[in-house]
């Protein structure tokens, strides 16, 4: 009988909560449409692309609308400037490898950026970047995938390069798996001095293990290529970085609440309620390249 009446009162629960369910429309305000700054400026001789988009509302999957007919230019810091191209109506702005030759070590440059009737500028310093050394990388062999695309079996690599001496440097570690960038928002690999947050006593040492390991998205394979570049970012940009992966990261049921995350551009007029998101930065690369040779990896202790 008690059985009975257990089972009585789960199907009429089940019941009444399946029952009583109410559709709720979520009403979410687009706001004002903002300016999205995608700026970085290197080293590197190549093109520099400065990208242009507008924010878009929450639930908007589509692609961003690029930001056309702007005005970008770039300026030293004895007011020289360089004029940005727009490709194509894309939003996107080049400047030419060829041009690229006055972005120097310790040199401050701002981006001023025109649009719609709004001036926006942003400041930004090319800060010293130490070379990368080499890369090694040893044999592992795992009982079981992570998931069922990964590798069981394959090479964990690394790289090596001495941190200069002198607290306060930023790093963001990029790499490339056979020619492909690693782009996942929640793997961004940034360092301060030669670990990863300030007062790590890291300073002037050569950059530690997980940082040196970063540059792992899986395990390579022999005849994988590796490219390794080492940015020069400002303390704004590291911290920058930083949330972006924090946000991007953030889930579950333990997760922070969801914030904006800083931008260095503003606009001119304070009193506008126009604003632009994203960061401009400017970063001193050095780069290293390798390919998975089974013959040369290093042995595991």
């Amino acid at each position: 009988m008690k059985k009975l009446f257990y089972s009585s009162f789960i199907f009429i629960s089940v019941f009444a909560l399946s029952s009583c369910e109410d559709v709720i429309e979520l009403k979410v305000q687009d706001g004002v449409e903002q300016l999205v700054v995608d700026g970085w400026l290197t080293s590197k001789y190549e093109d520099q692309i400065i990208k242009l988009t507008l924010s878009q509302g929450y639930f908007d999957n589509s692609d961003p609308k690029p930001a056309t007919g702007a005005n970008v230019i770039v300026f030293e810091e004895d007011s020289t400037s360089h004029v940005l191209l727009e490709i194509d109506n894309s939003g996107e702005y080049l400047l030419p490898k060829e041009e690229t030759g006055f972005l120097k070590e310790n040199g401050q440059y701002a981006l001023y950026i025109e649009y719609e009737g709004e001036a926006y500028a942003a400041v930004s310093k090319l800060n010293r970047v130490p070379p990368i050394d080499s890369l090694s990388y040893e044999y592992f062999e795992f009982p079981f995938a992570p998931d069922d695309s990964a590798a069981t079996e394959g090479y964990f690599a690394e790289f090596y390069a001495n941190e200069p001496a002198g607290e306060g440097d930023t790093y963001w570690i990029r790499t490339k798996k056979n020619g492909e960038l690693i782009n996942d928002p929640t793997l961004i690999s940034i360092a301060y001095d030669a670990g990863f947050t300030p007062g790590s006593g890291t300073d002037g040492l050569i950059f530690i293990l997980p940082v040196r390991q970063s540059i792992n998205d899986g395990l390579y394979v022999h005849g994988d290529s590796i490219h390794v570049e080492l940015w020069s970012t400002t303390p704004d940009a590291y911290y920058y970085l930083l949330q972006v992966r924090q946000e991007s990261s953030s889930g579950g049921i333990f997760a922070t609440p969801p914030a904006n995350i800083p931008t260095n551009i503003f606009n001119l007029n304070s009193a506008s309620e126009k604003k632009a998101i994203g960061f401009f930065g400017v970063s001193g690369v050095s780069m290293f390249d390798a390919v998975i040779d089974s013959t040369k990896a290093r042995i595991s202790d």
